[in-house]
C-alpha cells in the first residue's frame, strides 16, 4: 500500500518517526513523507530517506494518510484511509466530520484506540501535563510579580526553547522562599506529568480524587494554583463553577491542562502559547491547547511508538477493533 505522512503547519509534531517508518517499508509498503515534515521535531528528510521513505510535496495522493491531527481544510481524496487525532466524538469538529463523510473516508481516531477494558492506548497526556504545569509555573511567577511579590519563577524560560531536560535542571535549581499551595484534579497521565514537574521544583501538592472533586468549595480558598487534569464528558457537571471562583485568592491561577471548553472548569476556553491567559471573575486562567507541541521530539517519538502497530494492521488490510470513526459515508464511532 502507498502511505503518505502529512504534517500540519505550526504543529511541530510528526506522527511517525524514521525508525517506525522503516517498519512499514520492511513490511512491503511504499511510504511518502512531505518535505520537511519532521524537521520541527528534529527528524531530517535524510533520516526518512535512510528509513526507506520517499520525499514528496504532498502526502495526500496516496491510498492511506497518517497525520497527527485532522483539519477541515485537509485535501482528502475519495475513499482514502486516514489515521490521526480526529476529535469529533464530542462534537468538537463538525466540519472535519462532514468532510470525512462527504469524501467517504475510512478514518481512525488515535484517541479512540482502546484495549479490551476501554483504556486508551494512544495518549500524550503525560507530555501535556509536563508542558502545562511548567508553563503554568512561569505564568504564576508573572502573576506574583504583577502583584508586587518577588519570586524565583522568573528564572524559568519557556520549555519550547530549552527542551525538557534543561527545563528540569532549572526547576531543580529554583530557590523558592515561599512555595505555592497546589492541587491537581485527577490522577491519570496528565496528572502524572504535572506531578513530575512539581516534584522537580520540590513543591508539595494535593491530588484530588473523584471522591473529592465534587466538593471543590472546601479546597479552593487556600489554593494558589489549581490544575485540571480530569477526563470530562459533555453533559457532566462542572467541578469548578463560575460562582466558585469567588472563593479563590485574587492571586490564584487555574491551569486547565485538560482544556475542555466549559468543561470540568466552567470558565475554561482554549488559549494558545502566544496568548496563554485570560481573566474571569478576577481569576487568571491558563488553558493552552495542544501543549505537547512544545516538546515535539519527545511527543513525536512517543506518539509514533504508540500507533505504529495499529498503522501496520490497517496498512496490511486489517481493521482495528476500536477507533473506526467513519466508513462508506457513515459515522460509525
Amino acid at each position: 500500500m502507498e502511505i503518505g505522512i502529512s504534517n500540519i503547519p505550526k504543529d511541530t509534531r510528526i506522527a511517525l518517526v524514521p525508525q517506525d517508518v522503516k517498519k512499514l517499508v520492511d513490511a512491503g509498503h511504499s511510504v511518502f513523507i512531505e518535505r520537511g515534515a519532521g524537521s520541527a521535531a528534529g527528524f531530517s528528510d535524510e533520516e526518512y530517506k535512510q528509513a526507506g521513505a520517499r520525499i514528496t510535496d504532498s502526502a495526500w495522493n496516496h491510498d492511506m494518510v497518517v497525520g497527527v491531527k485532522s483539519r477541515a481544510e485537509d485535501p482528502y481524496k475519495e475513499n482514502q484511509i486516514f489515521m490521526a487525532y480526529l476529535h469529533v466524538e464530542k462534537g468538537q469538529s463538525p466540519e472535519v466530520l462532514k468532510k470525512l463523510l462527504e469524501k467517504k473516508i475510512t478514518s481512525y481516531a488515535f484517541e479512540e484506540i482502546r484495549d479490551e477494558n476501554g483504556r486508551r492506548l494512544v495518549n500524550l497526556g503525560y507530555e501535556a501535563g509536563v508542558v502545562g504545569m511548567y508553563e503554568g509555573l512561569i505564568t504564576y511567577g508573572s502573576l506574583l510579580e504583577e502583584n508586587g511579590i518577588e519570586n524565583s519563577f522568573k528564572a524559568l524560560s519557556p520549555i519550547k526553547e530549552l527542551g525538557k531536560e534543561k527545563a528540569y535542571e532549572l526547576l531543580s535549581r529554583l530557590n523558592l522562599q515561599q512555595k505555592p499551595e497546589v492541587a491537581i484534579m485527577g490522577y491519570g497521565n496528565v496528572s502524572r506529568g504535572a506531578q513530575e514537574v512539581l516534584e522537580k521544583a520540590k513543591i508539595k501538592l494535593l491530588i484530588l480524587t473523584e471522591a473529592e472533586t465534587p466538593h471543590m468549595e472546601k479546597y479552593l480558598p487556600s489554593l494558589d494554583i489549581l490544575v485540571n487534569a480530569v477526563v470530562w464528558l459533555p453533559g457532566q457537571s462542572h467541578l469548578v463553577t463560575r460562582e466558585m471562583l469567588k472563593l479563590m485568592k485574587k492571586t490564584a491561577l487555574i491551569i486547565d491542562i485538560a482544556c475542555d471548553e466549559a468543561g470540568a472548569v466552567e470558565t475554561c476556553r482554549p488559549t494558545s502559547f502566544k496568548n496563554p491567559t485570560y481573566v474571569e471573575e478576577g481569576i487568571t486562567h491558563s488553558c493552552i491547547d495542544n501543549l505537547p507541541t512544545a516538546i515535539s521530539k519527545e511527543s513525536s517519538t512517543h506518539l509514533s511508538s504508540m500507533i505504529i502497530n495499529h498503522v501496520l494492521t490497517v496498512a496490511n488490510g486489517g481493521e482495528l477493533k476500536t477507533s473506526l470513526t467513519t466508513k462508506d459515508g457513515k459515522y460509525v464511532g
